[in-house]
């Protein structure tokens, strides 16, 4: 199957400059992060790669204002969020970010239409009506008044995937999305991040698998809480082709 091209990035989707993080202080200080600086270009699929405790998930929370930096710059979408305060950071996640996360996180007493419309009405952005044209588009049109518990896991994750897209976010953070599921449904997901890219949103992929690198425009590797790496993919893989 002929590799998927490679999303040519106009501009900076995201920047961070010597950007820290520290948890707590004294000695029971813990550094996450150490200095990072980081470009990701708008239209970009970036894989973060890195094990467990390695800050990959702290970096992601930072670019997505869940959290803020001890210190350093942080631009997204071309507006630096340092300094802002809670109210202006949930402000900030709603008009620009879509989170996917490993366990889903869906509303089991909601069908998954209703899952997808609850967001829209708790941001205030977005068409409720475009709910069904949602799950259209990641493939779950007729499961629309099916609830979670009726649903794979791999459909769960596909309604989580389109309850993020629901306020239109320019950039979409994918935390471990394929860790729970299985291989066959992995791909499935990553196809649909692929699409995404395609389309020209900005995708950022938190993974400690190193398989799902072989799908990215940009991996950055992240280790003790430093940039180890980056590398450019000339040829990313299409997903139906991912062997882990």
């Amino acid at each position: 199957m002929t590799p998927t091209a490679p999303a040519v990035a106009t501009d900076t989707a995201v920047r961070l400059d010597a950007v820290t993080k520290t948890f707590g202080s004294g000695d029971a200080a813990v550094h996450a992060l150490k200095g990072i600086d980081l470009e990701i270009g708008t239209g970009q699929l970036a894989v973060v790669l890195g094990p467990s405790g390695s800050g990959k998930t702290t970096l992601c929370n930072i670019i997505g204002g869940i959290e803020t930096a001890t210190s350093g710059d942080v631009t997204v979408g071309g507006e630096s969020i340092g300094g802002r305060k809670p109210a202006e950071l949930s402000d900030f996640r709603r008009d620009h970010v879509g989170f996917v996360f490993q366990f889903f996180n869906l509303i089991p007493t909601l069908t998954a239409r209703e899952n997808i419309e609850v967001i829209i009405e708790l941001t205030g952005r977005g068409d409720k009506t475009r709910a069904p044209e949602l799950l259209e588009s990641v493939g779950l049109g007729d499961r629309g008044d099916s609830f979670p518990s009726q649903l794979s896991g791999g459909q769960q994750q596909r309604v989580a995937l389109a309850r993020a897209l629901a306020t239109d976010p320019a950039i979409l953070l994918a935390d471990e999305p394929t860790g729970a599921l299985d291989l066959d449904t992995g791909r499935q997901i990553l196809a649909l991040l692929q699409e995404l890219r395609d389309r020209g949103r900005t995708v950022v992929v938190i993974t400690h698998n190193t398989s799902v690198a072989q799908i990215a425009d940009r991996v950055i590797t992240v280790v003790d809480g430093r940039i180890e790496s980056i590398k450019d993919n000339a040829s990313p893989a299409n997903a139906a082709d991912v062997t882990w």
